[in-house]
């Protein structure tokens, strides 16, 4: 007997599902869902930018500033080796590192073109830019979260051979 109320009940349901499926409002016409275009958006590994300029620099380095005794952090720049044209800027830390809210580097190459980067204010952190075979001007920015801006390096990078 519960088998017969269990079947009926199922046939029951079975048959309001197909009825509300079939039945509509709009005379049977479909509304067109629109489509977007589908964006491929680039990754990169690290949180860094490097983006070519149309400005030109001088490639003789100027004056540096010193940041306060109390928020002292290590950076340091080189090229990747010899005969390598990669410039590597790593943050290595340091007390004041809690203080820094961006580090900027910018690369002026030998030709004159201008390559931008931005390294976050966390240990271990490296960015990488290219550079050229000839002697580029590496600068590293860094900016406090108070607003203050100091640019801690400003030197020469030149190209490594052997020899």
């Amino acid at each position: 007997m519960k088998y017969v109320i269990l079947v009926s009940a199922m046939l029951a349901l079975a048959t309001l599902l197909a009825v509300a499926g079939c039945s509509g409002i709009g005379g049977g016409q479909a509304t067109p869902v629109p489509t977007v275009p589908q964006t491929t958006i680039p990754t990169v590994a690290v949180s860094t930018t490097a983006l070519p300029t149309a400005t030109t620099s001088s490639l003789k380095p100027g004056s540096t500033d010193t940041l306060p005794s109390s928020t002292p952090v290590d950076i340091n720049v080189e090229k990747a080796g010899t005969y390598a044209t990669t410039i590597i800027t790593n943050f290595n830390g340091g007390k004041g590192m809690g203080f820094v809210s961006k580090v900027d580097v910018k690369v002026t190459r030998a030709d004159g073109t201008v390559v931008t980067g931005t390294l976050k204010p966390m240990m271990g952190q490296t960015l990488e830019l290219e550079g050229t075979n000839g002697t580029d001007r590496v600068e590293v920015i860094v900016t406090m979260k108070t607003g203050n801006v100091y640019k801690v390096i400003d030197q020469q990078m030149p190209y490594k051979t052997r020899g």
